[in-house]
Protein backbone atom coordinates (compact mmCIF):
# COMPACT_ATOMS: atom_id res chain seq x y z
CA UNK A 1 0.00 0.00 0.00
CA UNK A 2 1.46 3.34 -1.05
CA UNK A 3 0.17 6.84 -1.55
CA UNK A 4 0.23 8.17 -5.07
CA UNK A 5 0.99 11.78 -5.89
CA UNK A 6 -2.75 12.38 -6.12
CA UNK A 7 -3.18 11.42 -2.48
CA UNK A 8 -5.03 8.20 -3.28
CA UNK A 9 -4.01 4.75 -2.11
CA UNK A 10 -2.67 2.58 -4.90
CA UNK A 11 -1.27 -0.91 -5.13
CA UNK A 12 1.97 -1.54 -3.28
CA UNK A 13 3.55 -4.12 -1.03
CA UNK A 14 4.03 -3.82 2.73
CA UNK A 15 6.57 -5.69 4.82
CA UNK A 16 5.02 -4.95 8.19
CA UNK A 17 7.51 -6.48 10.61
CA UNK A 18 6.30 -9.08 13.10
CA UNK A 19 3.57 -10.18 15.48
CA UNK A 20 4.18 -11.02 19.16
CA UNK A 21 6.25 -14.15 19.80
CA UNK A 22 6.81 -14.63 16.09
CA UNK A 23 3.17 -15.47 15.35
CA UNK A 24 2.45 -15.87 11.65
CA UNK A 25 -1.13 -14.57 11.59
CA UNK A 26 -3.27 -12.34 13.79
CA UNK A 27 -6.87 -13.60 13.79
CA UNK A 28 -9.23 -10.85 14.91
CA UNK A 29 -12.84 -11.93 15.41
CA UNK A 30 -15.24 -9.00 15.14
CA UNK A 31 -18.90 -8.91 16.20
CA UNK A 32 -21.05 -6.08 14.79
CA UNK A 33 -24.00 -5.83 17.19
CA UNK A 34 -26.41 -3.38 15.67
CA UNK A 35 -29.36 -1.25 16.64
CA UNK A 36 -31.37 -1.11 13.44
CA UNK A 37 -33.20 2.01 12.23
CA UNK A 38 -36.90 2.19 12.95
CA UNK A 39 -37.74 1.91 9.23
CA UNK A 40 -36.27 -1.62 9.07
CA UNK A 41 -38.45 -3.83 6.89
CA UNK A 42 -40.11 -0.92 5.11
CA UNK A 43 -39.65 0.19 1.53
CA UNK A 44 -37.55 3.10 2.85
CA UNK A 45 -34.99 0.90 4.57
CA UNK A 46 -31.43 0.60 3.29
CA UNK A 47 -30.64 -2.39 5.51
CA UNK A 48 -29.66 -5.87 4.43
CA UNK A 49 -32.35 -8.54 4.67
CA UNK A 50 -32.80 -12.09 3.39
CA UNK A 51 -36.22 -11.18 1.98
CA UNK A 52 -37.18 -9.79 -1.37
CA UNK A 53 -38.54 -6.22 -1.30
CA UNK A 54 -42.22 -5.82 -0.52
CA UNK A 55 -44.50 -5.53 -3.55
CA UNK A 56 -45.03 -1.93 -4.60
CA UNK A 57 -48.77 -2.47 -4.13
CA UNK A 58 -48.44 -3.64 -0.49
CA UNK A 59 -51.06 -1.99 1.76
CA UNK A 60 -48.88 -2.53 4.85
CA UNK A 61 -45.37 -1.21 4.33
CA UNK A 62 -43.49 -3.37 6.81
CA UNK A 63 -41.94 -6.80 6.36
CA UNK A 64 -42.20 -8.34 9.83
CA UNK A 65 -39.95 -11.22 8.82
CA UNK A 66 -37.12 -8.69 8.51
CA UNK A 67 -38.04 -7.06 11.82
CA UNK A 68 -38.17 -10.32 13.79
CA UNK A 69 -35.14 -11.73 11.98
CA UNK A 70 -33.02 -8.78 13.13
CA UNK A 71 -34.09 -9.19 16.78
CA UNK A 72 -32.45 -12.63 17.06
CA UNK A 73 -29.19 -11.11 18.23
CA UNK A 74 -30.71 -9.92 21.48
CA UNK A 75 -32.74 -13.07 22.16
CA UNK A 76 -30.10 -15.68 21.29
CA UNK A 77 -27.20 -14.58 19.10
CA UNK A 78 -25.05 -12.57 21.52
CA UNK A 79 -25.32 -15.18 24.28
CA UNK A 80 -24.46 -17.98 21.87
CA UNK A 81 -21.35 -16.13 20.77
CA UNK A 82 -20.29 -15.39 24.35
CA UNK A 83 -20.52 -19.08 25.19
CA UNK A 84 -18.64 -20.00 22.01
CA UNK A 85 -15.80 -17.64 22.87
CA UNK A 86 -15.71 -18.90 26.47
CA UNK A 87 -15.52 -22.50 25.22
CA UNK A 88 -12.35 -21.66 23.29
CA UNK A 89 -10.85 -19.21 25.77
CA UNK A 90 -10.67 -16.42 23.20
CA UNK A 91 -11.64 -12.76 23.20
CA UNK A 92 -13.37 -10.94 20.37
CA UNK A 93 -14.06 -7.35 19.43
CA UNK A 94 -17.69 -6.24 19.69
CA UNK A 95 -18.59 -3.16 17.65
CA UNK A 96 -21.89 -1.90 19.03
CA UNK A 97 -24.17 0.97 18.12
CA UNK A 98 -24.52 3.48 20.96
CA UNK A 99 -28.28 3.13 21.06
CA UNK A 100 -27.93 -0.66 21.32
CA UNK A 101 -25.73 -0.22 24.41
CA UNK A 102 -28.44 1.98 25.93
CA UNK A 103 -31.29 -0.39 25.06
CA UNK A 104 -29.50 -3.62 26.07
CA UNK A 105 -27.36 -2.43 28.99
CA UNK A 106 -27.27 -5.68 30.97
CA UNK A 107 -26.25 -7.73 27.95
CA UNK A 108 -23.63 -5.14 26.96
CA UNK A 109 -22.20 -5.22 30.48
CA UNK A 110 -22.04 -9.01 30.30
CA UNK A 111 -19.99 -8.77 27.11
CA UNK A 112 -17.67 -6.32 28.84
CA UNK A 113 -17.43 -8.41 32.02
CA UNK A 114 -16.22 -11.39 29.99
CA UNK A 115 -13.23 -9.37 28.84
CA UNK A 116 -14.11 -8.62 25.25
CA UNK A 117 -12.95 -5.53 23.38
CA UNK A 118 -15.74 -2.93 23.43
CA UNK A 119 -15.75 -0.87 20.25
CA UNK A 120 -18.51 0.87 18.32
CA UNK A 121 -20.26 1.72 15.15
CA UNK A 122 -22.16 5.01 15.29
CA UNK A 123 -25.27 5.65 17.41
CA UNK A 124 -27.77 3.94 15.08
CA UNK A 125 -26.97 1.55 12.24
CA UNK A 126 -27.45 4.27 9.66
CA UNK A 127 -24.85 4.70 6.95
CA UNK A 128 -22.54 7.65 7.59
CA UNK A 129 -22.92 8.70 3.95
CA UNK A 130 -26.49 9.71 4.83
CA UNK A 131 -25.22 12.35 7.30
CA UNK A 132 -23.71 15.78 6.87
CA UNK A 133 -20.75 16.72 9.09
CA UNK A 134 -22.88 17.84 12.03
CA UNK A 135 -25.08 14.76 11.83
CA UNK A 136 -22.14 12.36 11.76
CA UNK A 137 -20.46 14.21 14.62
CA UNK A 138 -23.62 14.10 16.74
CA UNK A 139 -24.08 10.37 16.08
CA UNK A 140 -20.52 9.63 17.21
CA UNK A 141 -20.75 11.94 20.23
CA UNK A 142 -23.96 10.22 21.33
CA UNK A 143 -22.22 6.86 20.98
CA UNK A 144 -19.25 7.84 23.14
CA UNK A 145 -21.66 9.24 25.73
CA UNK A 146 -23.69 6.01 25.73
CA UNK A 147 -20.58 3.89 26.27
CA UNK A 148 -19.38 6.12 29.10
CA UNK A 149 -22.78 6.13 30.79
CA UNK A 150 -23.49 2.39 30.51
CA UNK A 151 -20.04 0.80 30.47
CA UNK A 152 -17.92 3.43 32.20
CA UNK A 153 -15.47 3.63 29.30
CA UNK A 154 -15.46 5.03 25.76
CA UNK A 155 -15.28 2.67 22.77
CA UNK A 156 -11.79 1.59 21.76
CA UNK A 157 -12.25 1.60 18.01
CA UNK A 158 -14.73 1.91 15.18
CA UNK A 159 -16.25 0.55 12.00
CA UNK A 160 -18.67 2.53 9.84
CA UNK A 161 -22.07 0.92 9.30
CA UNK A 162 -21.89 -0.82 5.96
CA UNK A 163 -18.17 0.13 5.85
CA UNK A 164 -19.07 3.36 4.11
CA UNK A 165 -17.10 6.15 5.78
CA UNK A 166 -17.10 9.77 4.70
CA UNK A 167 -14.25 12.31 4.47
CA UNK A 168 -15.32 13.43 7.95
CA UNK A 169 -15.13 10.03 9.63
CA UNK A 170 -11.45 9.69 10.53
CA UNK A 171 -11.05 13.35 11.62
CA UNK A 172 -14.07 12.93 13.92
CA UNK A 173 -12.67 9.68 15.32
CA UNK A 174 -9.42 11.44 16.17
CA UNK A 175 -11.28 14.26 17.91
CA UNK A 176 -13.35 11.81 19.98
CA UNK A 177 -10.40 9.70 21.11
CA UNK A 178 -10.88 6.53 19.08
CA UNK A 179 -7.75 4.38 18.85
CA UNK A 180 -8.40 2.36 15.69
CA UNK A 181 -10.61 2.27 12.61
CA UNK A 182 -11.35 -0.98 10.73
CA UNK A 183 -12.84 0.53 7.58
CA UNK A 184 -9.77 -0.19 5.43
CA UNK A 185 -10.38 -3.24 3.24
CA UNK A 186 -7.44 -2.60 0.89
CA UNK A 187 -4.86 -4.78 2.65
CA UNK A 188 -4.12 -7.72 4.96
CA UNK A 189 -2.07 -5.71 7.46
CA UNK A 190 -2.65 -2.67 9.69
CA UNK A 191 -1.01 0.73 9.36
CA UNK A 192 -0.62 3.92 11.39
CA UNK A 193 -2.55 7.14 10.78
CA UNK A 194 -0.83 10.26 12.11
CA UNK A 195 -2.09 13.76 12.84
CA UNK A 196 0.67 15.75 14.48
CA UNK A 197 1.43 13.86 17.68
CA UNK A 198 -1.87 11.94 17.55
CA UNK A 199 -1.97 8.33 16.41
CA UNK A 200 -4.66 5.94 15.23
CA UNK A 201 -4.36 2.48 13.70
CA UNK A 202 -6.11 1.67 10.44
CA UNK A 203 -6.83 -1.97 9.72
CA UNK A 204 -8.98 -4.24 7.55
CA UNK A 205 -12.39 -5.33 8.79
CA UNK A 206 -12.88 -8.84 7.37
CA UNK A 207 -12.72 -10.31 3.88
CA UNK A 208 -14.93 -13.22 4.98
CA UNK A 209 -18.00 -13.04 7.20
CA UNK A 210 -21.16 -14.90 8.09
CA UNK A 211 -22.94 -12.65 5.59
CA UNK A 212 -21.60 -15.07 2.98
CA UNK A 213 -24.22 -17.48 4.37
CA UNK A 214 -27.08 -14.96 4.33
CA UNK A 215 -29.70 -14.48 1.58
CA UNK A 216 -31.24 -16.84 -0.92
CA UNK A 217 -28.11 -17.32 -3.07
CA UNK A 218 -25.74 -17.68 -0.12
CA UNK A 219 -23.07 -20.27 0.54
CA UNK A 220 -23.55 -22.86 3.25
CA UNK A 221 -21.68 -22.49 6.56
CA UNK A 222 -19.61 -25.54 5.54
CA UNK A 223 -18.57 -23.77 2.35
CA UNK A 224 -17.62 -20.67 4.33
CA UNK A 225 -15.61 -22.86 6.71
CA UNK A 226 -13.58 -24.01 3.70
CA UNK A 227 -13.10 -20.36 2.70
CA UNK A 228 -11.78 -19.61 6.18
CA UNK A 229 -9.47 -22.61 6.11
CA UNK A 230 -8.10 -21.57 2.72
CA UNK A 231 -7.61 -17.98 3.88
CA UNK A 232 -5.74 -19.14 6.96
CA UNK A 233 -3.60 -21.59 4.97
CA UNK A 234 -2.64 -18.95 2.42
CA UNK A 235 -1.85 -16.15 4.86
CA UNK A 236 -0.15 -18.46 7.34
CA UNK A 237 2.11 -19.70 4.52
CA UNK A 238 3.14 -16.09 3.93
CA UNK A 239 3.66 -15.60 7.65
CA UNK A 240 5.91 -18.64 7.84
CA UNK A 241 8.02 -16.99 5.13
CA UNK A 242 8.49 -13.98 7.39
CA UNK A 243 5.60 -11.91 6.01
CA UNK A 244 2.95 -11.97 8.78
CA UNK A 245 -0.64 -11.08 8.01
CA UNK A 246 -3.99 -10.34 9.65
CA UNK A 247 -7.29 -12.19 9.16
CA UNK A 248 -10.68 -10.90 10.21
CA UNK A 249 -13.91 -12.83 10.50
CA UNK A 250 -17.21 -11.09 11.25
CA UNK A 251 -20.07 -12.68 13.18
CA UNK A 252 -23.39 -10.81 13.23
CA UNK A 253 -25.46 -11.81 16.29
CA UNK A 254 -28.78 -11.55 14.46
CA UNK A 255 -27.78 -14.39 12.13
CA UNK A 256 -25.82 -16.47 14.68
CA UNK A 257 -28.14 -19.46 14.52
CA UNK A 258 -26.68 -22.75 15.62
CA UNK A 259 -26.10 -24.06 12.10
CA UNK A 260 -23.86 -21.06 11.42
CA UNK A 261 -21.85 -21.03 14.65
CA UNK A 262 -21.13 -24.77 14.78
CA UNK A 263 -18.48 -24.45 12.08
CA UNK A 264 -16.82 -21.60 13.99
CA UNK A 265 -16.20 -24.01 16.87
CA UNK A 266 -14.33 -26.20 14.38
CA UNK A 267 -12.35 -23.32 12.92
CA UNK A 268 -11.25 -21.94 16.29
CA UNK A 269 -10.18 -25.40 17.44
CA UNK A 270 -8.12 -25.89 14.30
CA UNK A 271 -6.55 -22.42 14.45
CA UNK A 272 -5.72 -22.78 18.14
CA UNK A 273 -3.96 -26.10 17.58
CA UNK A 274 -1.50 -24.58 15.09
CA UNK A 275 0.39 -22.75 17.81
CA UNK A 276 1.48 -19.81 15.66
CA UNK A 277 -1.88 -18.07 15.18
CA UNK A 278 -2.53 -15.07 17.45
CA UNK A 279 -6.29 -15.08 18.20
CA UNK A 280 -6.74 -11.60 19.55
CA UNK A 281 -8.79 -8.41 19.66
CA UNK A 282 -8.56 -5.33 17.50
CA UNK A 283 -7.50 -3.26 20.49
CA UNK A 284 -4.62 -5.63 21.25
CA UNK A 285 -3.55 -5.38 17.61
CA UNK A 286 -3.71 -1.60 18.00
CA UNK A 287 -1.54 -1.76 21.15
CA UNK A 288 1.07 -3.84 19.33
CA UNK A 289 1.17 -1.62 16.25
CA UNK A 290 1.53 1.59 18.25
CA UNK A 291 4.25 0.05 20.43
CA UNK A 292 6.12 -0.97 17.26
CA UNK A 293 5.18 1.96 15.05
CA UNK A 294 8.43 2.02 13.08
CA UNK A 295 7.65 -1.43 11.64
CA UNK A 296 4.43 -0.20 10.01
CA UNK A 297 3.51 2.10 7.17
CA UNK A 298 2.32 5.52 8.34
CA UNK A 299 -0.14 7.76 6.52
CA UNK A 300 -1.13 11.24 7.57
CA UNK A 301 -4.70 12.22 8.26
CA UNK A 302 -4.53 14.57 5.27
CA UNK A 303 -3.50 11.65 3.04
CA UNK A 304 -6.45 9.60 4.27
CA UNK A 305 -8.94 12.42 3.66
CA UNK A 306 -7.47 13.09 0.21
CA UNK A 307 -8.51 9.60 -0.90
CA UNK A 308 -12.17 10.64 -0.99
CA UNK A 309 -13.32 12.03 -4.34
CA UNK A 310 -15.54 15.11 -4.15
CA UNK A 311 -19.08 14.06 -3.20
Amino acid sequence: MVISNTGAMSGGYIDMGSWPDGKTVALGLIVPWERWPDDLGSSKSHQRTSQRPLPSSARYDRDMWAVYDHQYGETQGVRRLLNLFDDHGVKATFVINGQRVEESPDLARDVQARGHDMASENYLHQYAVMYDLDGERKSLQNTVEAFNNVLGKPPTGYISPGHRPTPNTVPLLFDLGYRWDADFQLDDVPFVITDGDRRMVGMPYAHISDYHTYASNARTPRQVLEMLRDELRALRREGLRGDPKMIGYALHPYICHGFRTETIHEFLSEAGELGDVWITTRNEICDWVLANEKEYVSLTLDEIVAQFPPG
